[in-house]
């Protein structure tokens, strides 16, 4: 009996680490931080963490909150507060193309401030143009109050929006995946959007924002953490693995002291600039 215990007991052992190898091994740790071209984790303050030098600036009153998905997060009350990044080089080799991740925790009041988008919760993108969004609808937008909205006006089909709702004050993990061909949205590692598309971002000179826009429209309330901007598409498995490791992890990223995560100091291993 305990030789036949001792045979289940590792086959299930064995299944296990089979399914962990299927779900992982096709992730690419090197690629994405090769790859990765704006990296915010929103512990203390807006810098990038990528190596690229793609610092943020809070606008009106953008602060740091200490409940987010890892260790720190932003904080925005959904009436005029975003953080804005500059154009650079680096930033601009994601439009053709690009992943954009994060993090959001987000619960708006149904007013409808117009007709339309101004109390959408915007997450990442070139929003002047309107040349790459990631975007929770607001309660313009009537029965789909509380969808993702991806897409450019530079590409063709501009928009598309998802069967699912996220404003329900938990955390999901969005990314927006755009390879020339295809645009793809996973929500919580699962594909939630996936359609044809082509045309390039045009995004050379143009400011990216987190949160919301310099429009003062759409900005979101609610918590949104660690957002990564990468200049290649990518894979579902690495999108899991992004989620379900974390930047803070892949890039390196550890808190000074483990006695509460919530309140330490976080520091880059890598050493910031």
């Amino acid at each position: 009996m305990i030789v036949k215990h001792s045979i289940s007991v590792a086959c299930i052992y064995i299944f296990l680490v089979g399914l962990v190898i299927v779900n992982y091994s096709f992730a690419d740790e090197d690629k994405i931080k090769k790859t990765a071209v704006g990296i915010w984790l929103f512990e203390g303050d807006a810098n990038d963490s990528s190596g690229n030098k793609n610092h943020g600036q809070f606008q009106k009153g953008a602060k740091i909150a200490s409940n987010g998905k890892f260790g720190n997060a932003l904080s925005l009350d959904g009436k005029d507060d975003y953080v804005l990044v500059k154009p650079s080089p680096s930033l601009e080799s994601s439009a053709k193309q690009y992943t954009g991740v994060a993090w959001v925790k987000l619960n708006k009041p149904g007013k409808r401030r117009n007709q339309c988008c101004d109390d959408d919760q915007f997450v990442v993108g070139w929003t002047p143009g309107w040349r790459n969004i990631m975007n929770v609808f607001g309660a313009g937008r009537n029965a789909n109050q509380g969808k993702i909205e991806i897409g450019s006006n530079k590409l063709a089909p501009q928009w598309s929006f998802s069967p699912k709702t996220v404003n329900d004050n938990k955390w999901h993990h969005l990314a927006f995946a755009y390879d020339g061909k295809k645009k793809i949205l996973y929500i919580d590692g699962v594909v939630d959007i996936n359609k044809d598309a082509k045309g390039t971002f045009d995004i050379k000179g143009v400011t990216l924002t987190i949160g919301g826009t310099e429009s003062n429209q759409r900005i979101s309330l609610g918590l949104i953490d660690d957002v990564g901007v990468f200049n290649v598409a990518l894979s579902k498995a690495d999108i899991n693995t992004v989620m379900n490791k974390g930047l803070p992890k892949i890039f390196g990223v550890v808190a000074v002291s483990p006695k509460d995560l919530l309140t330490t100091t976080w520091s880059n291993i890598k050493g910031k600039p």
